[in-house]
């Protein structure tokens, strides 16, 4: 049986550390491969963060060779810790409390981050509740990056909590009030822990800062700075004593001691304001922040509280790989690392896990896998008897059907034939239905004209100066401009057209614009006579007792011309007498 083993991976700010641990015969945990991967910790490329952290851990997989589920811990520069207290109700009801404390805490919609909560205390009054959340697209583009790597995310913990873990594991018999600080790139930890208690606050002050202090000192760039810092602070350094830039370096650790100092006292107070707890007995120190020589003596002295460097391997085992990887030398960036594999020697830690629900699941599903893949087999060996008589019966079938198929096939081209026939009938009948309604509209236009001509006589003295035709807008494809009048596409001459070809209705109906003149005889010098205005409303009346015509429009008159009384109309046509 494969012993249990856990694939940490912490990811800072500046570099990126796995581990591989297992349980040891002794029951201690044992580091059995070790490997760190820096990477640029400049604010200025905090947006190729991702991408950079996808590239040192593929770096380290290439390298080393690992691979597989892995657990990681979440940067305090993602994370948000809040610690909050309710009343204690049942457990049954304690879930509703606390989602209402989580909306009313965490500064974003609960949809838009990855949450969780662990309970620090309940004495039977008031529970003590840590929230954790972190926003769901930036620990989706950490899953992304560590899975593209080859290091799927199977736990996701806050690095403040692994942090408390790793304590817990290296020093058991610290029961006193103490705080650990744990000072990285980008941020700095504290955790205060009195017995099982605990509370954690973030600072944004770290290791960036002395860099950008001593780049803006210096006026040179973060990058070339941080690696001056490097040498300074840890002596390996050539720079004469009396060099400005090491006493630019000396100067930003001066006054990052200084407001570390500070917010470590604000933080003590809040504290023990929020639980009541006793001030801190001793303070250790770790990350890679807390390399600087004199860090711990001018700590201990503004506090007047002991300093000790914290111990991430005291109790870890290290395998001859590991060592041989330097990790005694890197021991101050392992804190959250050990705090991670504690769940080996520690089944019922508290734990608050910040992997998104898809994830989990996917994660659940691939470990049931294996059973959904047995499952299958067997279920395909079941059906394998079924499966195949019926595969028999199935070809008997097909082959018979090949059979009915060739004797069919000439009564499939005789099918078809018949088809085409029917087709070229239809088109046969629309030319002929076309043809017909023009032969019977040959004639309209001139027996339209004789009837116009008959009317304008009757009135005498009155002649046409214009006809326009007007014909109605082109309808677009598919519209029924085209299709024959009403009278001739409902009764073909052969009785036979109306069952091939639809009836479709008519158009818009056509119209003629006309102007024209009457001749006022009886007053030539003279305004026409409201006479000769009567005889040409006569003659626009008369108009709508044409076959050819159902109305009258837009009549306009214009007697401005002595002698002349001008007008103009507009004829609608009848579509069953179309023109």
């Amino acid at each position: 049986m494969r012993s249990p083993r856990v694939l940490a991976v912490d990811i800072g700010a500046g570099h990126v550390a796995c581990g591989v641990f297992t349980l040891g015969a002794s029951g201690r945990l044992v580091l059995q491969q070790f490997a760190l991967e820096p990477h640029s910790s400049d604010p200025a490329h905090e947006a190729r963060w991702a991408i950079e952290i996808a590239q040192s851990l593929g770096a380290i997989s290439s390298r080393n060779r690992f691979a597989g589920g892995a657990a990681i811990a979440v940067p305090g520069h993602l994370a948000l810790t809040k610690f909050i207290k309710t009343p204690s109700v049942a457990k049954e009801k304690r879930s509703k409390i606390i989602n209402f404390e989580a909306v009313e805490n965490i500064p974003y919609p609960l949809d838009e981050v990855v949450w969780d909560h662990v309970v620090v205390a309940d004495d039977g009054f008031d529970i003590e509740v840590m929230l954790t959340a972190v926003k769901f697209d930036a620990m989706q583009s950490l899953c992304t990056a560590a899975d593209s790597a080859g290091f799927p995310v199977e736990r996701a913990t806050p690095s403040g909590l692994a942090l408390r873990h790793a304590f817990r594991y290296n020093y058991p018999q610290v029961h006193a009030p103490v705080v650990v600080v744990n000072i990285g790139a980008r941020t700095t930890q504290l955790l205060f822990l009195e017995g099982e208690r605990f509370y954690i606050r973030t600072l944004a002050l770290a290791g960036n800062f002395v860099t950008q202090t001593i780049a803006d000192e210096l006026r040179i760039d973060f990058s070339s700075a941080e690696i001056l810092k490097i040498q300074v602070l840890s002596g390996l350094s050539d720079l004469p004593s009396g060099s400005s830039s090491r006493a630019a370096v000396q100067k930003a650790a001066t006054a990052f001691i200084q407001k570390l100092q500070l917010e470590i006292m604000r933080s003590e107070v809040n504290y023990r304001r929020h639980s009541g707890g006793a001030a801190p007995a001793t303070l250790y120190i770790t990350g890679g922040g807390s390399l600087m020589a004199e860090l711990p003596k001018m700590l201990g002295e503004r506090m007047r509280v002991p300093v000790e460097r914290y111990e991430p391997l005291k109790n870890v085992d290290v395998s001859a790989d590991a060592r041989a990887a330097g990790v005694e030398r890197l021991s101050p960036v392992l804190a959250d690392l050990v705090g991670l594999a504690t769940r080996l020697t520690s089944k019922g830690e508290t734990e608050a896990s910040l992997l998104p629900a898809s994830l989990t699941a996917a994660l659940d599903f691939r470990k049931r896998q294996p059973m959904f893949l047995l499952a299958a087999a067997l279920a395909v060996l079941a059906l394998a008897p079924p499966i195949l008589y019926f595969h028999q019966i199935t070809s008997a079938t097909l082959a018979e059907l090949q059979k009915v198929d060739r004797e069919l096939m000439p009564l499939r081209a005789i099918a078809h034939r018949n088809e085409e026939n029917v087709r070229q009938i239809q088109e046969t009948s629309k030319q002929i239905t076309a043809l017909h309604g023009a032969y019977e509209t040959k004639a309209n236009w001139i027996n339209f004209f004789a009837d116009l001509q008959a009317r304008l006589l009757k009135i005498e003295d009155v002649w046409l100066d214009r006809v326009q035709v007007v014909r109605p807008p082109v309808p677009e494809i598919g519209t029924v401009a085209d299709a024959p009048p009403p009278d001739v596409a409902a009764a073909p001459p052969d009785g036979t057209a109306s069952a091939l070809a639809p009836v479709v209705p008519a158009g818009p109906p056509l119209r003629l614009t006309l102007s024209g003149r009457l001749l006022d005889i009886s007053n030539p010098q003279s305004k026409v006579s409201p006479q000769s205005l009567q005889r040409v409303k006569q003659l626009l009346a008369s108009f709508t007792g044409s076959q050819f015509i159902t109305a009258v429009e837009n009549e306009k008159f214009d007697p401005s011309q002595n002698g002349l009384l001008r007008f103009d109309f507009t004829l609608v046509i009848n579509p069953k007498k179309t023109l």
